[in-house]
């Protein structure tokens, strides 16, 4: 009387193919619509929950739709009247997935109409510049500037990027706009500062009869904090040694000893802390150096103070408990890396310079006398040394080195004792080579701009932390010369507040962001062979 329970027959390929919408009432375009609700076919069928998150109407409103399934088809019934003479754009954004495998959208789809006889043509286009910028929103405001909060009020008009992170809003009626780029994650279209990812416009935009398409609003994505770090976890690992990890990168630049300091709360007694140092570990984890030992029946305090995050936030002040450790240190300190330009322990010839990190603190300021950089021959070279924290060095010497050579680094560790006194009596000698002349490229061309401070920048794309600027130099020129091979983009920006770095915006303090232009081509620079004749009008 009955099958068992219906299902797809196993096997075949893949299903790799994306949903798309094949039809859709009303047509793009239409004018004069009356009807209180729309539809659309989709290619295959999709998780009906997925729409949900995806359906974006421009101009918003107030109630949310709802939405009934037919096969492959959906009703979105609105449930408020539609404005007269007010043309609206519905966006089905990349979150639809298919049922076979989860498959999402290419890209997404845009469907104006209008409830008059004329569809407004303003539009406006861009691209998002960012990593893993998927999902993310744009928000169109009408520029009422003594109401205008993101933070608050939805956009009026809104739209989403695709796989390129090309973006559209169209339909838009003569007016001047604010728009923002929001990676929205709580879909809840309005910007959660701290949470969203947001990009900022480089200034208002304007539609009109005759400027009703306006290209290249272009963005780049960035997460704006606002809070002072704080501690996230701290182990006293031995007599010696606290573990402090925060809860977010600290400006290693800004901190030294005097910023901690312990209290014994059941004695009313204060311990100093003797050395800070940065850990391998965690980006955000430091090491703190005791002399004293703690009781490990009283109550132990760990207090920080005045700390600075990277977006320069501070902690004025905060204290944590911590259990104190008998644990004895009986670890000797070492090498724990030499930190080079490049790999290998290979370091460039020409303002030649590298770091050494320790395994533990120890006082540096004794170091000079047991250290020695030497030729290949074995006589001495002359360096400079400076102090990055109490158990990391730079070593810069002081003339220029031989290409392709080998160097030796010599430290002998009989007077450097950790806080615990361990030493060891060694002589640890480090092989230190130098790159090859032949293993550079180069870039150089020319901007044609009236902007009067612009700033040239190319980007290592195997490497995101290598970033390179120039200053343009006498007639717009500019060149990067030694630069190590590899692929680059090349992008360049107006530096108007003139503080050597691209500005994202704040809309607090009611900022754009500074312009920028990216050069289309990716640079694949190779060892003697640099690009030349690069021309950005900008």
């Amino acid at each position: 009387m009955s099958c068992a329970n219906q299902l797809s027959p196993p096997g075949g390929e893949k299903d790799i193919i994306p949903p798309q919408i094949i039809s859709s009432y009303p047509e793009n375009g239409m004018t004069n619509f009356e009807d209180n609700y729309i539809e659309f076919t989709f290619s295959e069928y999709v998780n009906k929950r997925t729409i949900n998150d995806a359906f974006f109407i421009s101009p918003i409103l107030e109630d949310v739709p709802e939405f009934s399934w037919t096969n492959k088809s959906v009703e979105i019934n609105f449930n408020e009247k539609l404005k007269e003479n007010t043309t609206y754009s519905i966006v089905i954004g990349t979150e639809v997935t298919d049922i076979n495998n989860n498959n999402k959208m290419i890209e997404p789809f845009i469907l104006t109409f209008s409830t008059g006889s004329k569809i407004d043509s303003g539009n406006i286009s861009g691209k998002i510049f960012a990593d893993k910028a998927d999902g993310t929103m744009i928000f169109a405001y009408v520029n009422k500037s003594d109401t205008l909060n993101i933070y608050k009020n939805k956009p009026n008009y809104v739209s989403q990027i695709n796989k390129k992170g090309e973006y559209k809003i169209s339909g838009l009626a003569n007016g001047t706009y604010e728009l923002f780029a929001v990676k929205d994650q709580f879909k809840n279209l309005v910007y959660d500062k701290g949470e969203d990812l947001i990009g900022y416009a480089t200034n208002s935009i304007i539609i009109s009869d005759s400027l009703n398409k306006v290209e290249n609003i272009n963005f780049f994505l960035t997460k704006e904090d606002t809070l002072p770090p704080n501690f996230q976890a701290i182990t006293m690992t031995d007599k010696n040694h606290i573990v402090v990890e925060f809860n977010e990168p600290i400006d290693s630049s800004k901190l030294s000893n005097i910023n901690f300091s312990i209290i014994d709360s059941t004695q009313n007694s204060t311990i100093d802390v003797k050395t800070v140092f940065k850990g391998n570990s965690k980006k955000s984890e430091y090491i703190l150096g005791v002399v004293d030992s703690l009781n490990v029946e009283n109550n132990i305090y760990l207090i920080a103070k005045n700390i600075f995050d990277l977006s320069k936030n501070e902690m004025l002040s905060q204290s944590i408990n911590f259990t104190p450790s008998e644990k004895a240190d009986t670890n000797i300190i070492k090498i724990s890396k030499l930190n080079t330009p490049f790999n290998s322990n290979t370091i460039d010839y020409q303002s030649p310079n590298f770091i050494i990190n320790f395994s533990d603190a120890f006082d540096i300021s004794n170091l000079s006398n047991d250290i020695k950089f030497l030729n290949p021959d074995s006589s001495e070279i002359t360096f400079n040394f400076s102090k990055i924290d109490d158990a990391s060095i730079k070593i810069i010497p002081e003339k220029d080195l031989k290409p392709k050579s080998i160097y030796k680094l010599k430290i002998d560790f009989k007077d450097i004792i950790d806080l615990a006194g361990n030493k060891i009596d060694t002589v640890l000698i480090n092989k230190i080579n130098t790159i090859s002349n032949m293993e550079f490229s180069g870039v150089s061309g020319i901007v044609k701009s009236k902007n009067k401070n612009v700033k040239v920048v190319i980007n290592n794309i195997e490497n995101k932390k290598s970033q390179l600027q120039k200053e343009i130099i006498k007639d717009g020129k500019f060149e990067f010369d030694r630069i190590i091979p590899g692929k680059y983009l090349l992008w360049i920006y107006d530096d108007k507040d003139s503080n050597n770095a691209y500005s994202f915006g704040n809309f607090d303090s009611l900022k754009y962001s500074e312009e920028f232009k990216f050069y289309p081509d990716t640079l694949n620079l190779r060892p003697r062979w640099p690009i030349g004749d690069i021309e950005i009008e900008f």
